[in-house]
């Protein structure tokens, strides 16, 4: 898997950080209902758990396979050594 994935991984979670974070400090001031900007950081919070959960199942995917390609190349490098060697 590459790095760059990763990396994304951990920006879209910066970046609902920043709006529970937003929506927390926004709630001090009583111009806003807390009530609505408790809701829209429930939701928030709802959409990071389930972005998390689709990119951690993708992800697990590729690294299992990855992983299992891995292996084989490393069965068959060992394989062809004793014959060879």
């Amino acid at each position: 898997m590459q790095l760059e994935i990763y990396e994304q991984w951990f920006q879209v979670n910066v970046g609902f950080q920043q709006v529970l974070d937003s929506l927390k400090a926004l709630r001090k001031d009583r111009t806003f209902d807390a009530g609505e900007l408790d809701r829209f950081r429930e939701l928030a919070q709802e959409a990071r758990v389930a972005t998390n959960s689709y990119i951690a199942g993708v992800v697990e995917r590729a690294e299992t396979e990855e992983a299992g390609r891995l292996f084989r190349d490393r069965l068959h490098r060992e394989k062809t050594e004793e014959i060879g060697g």
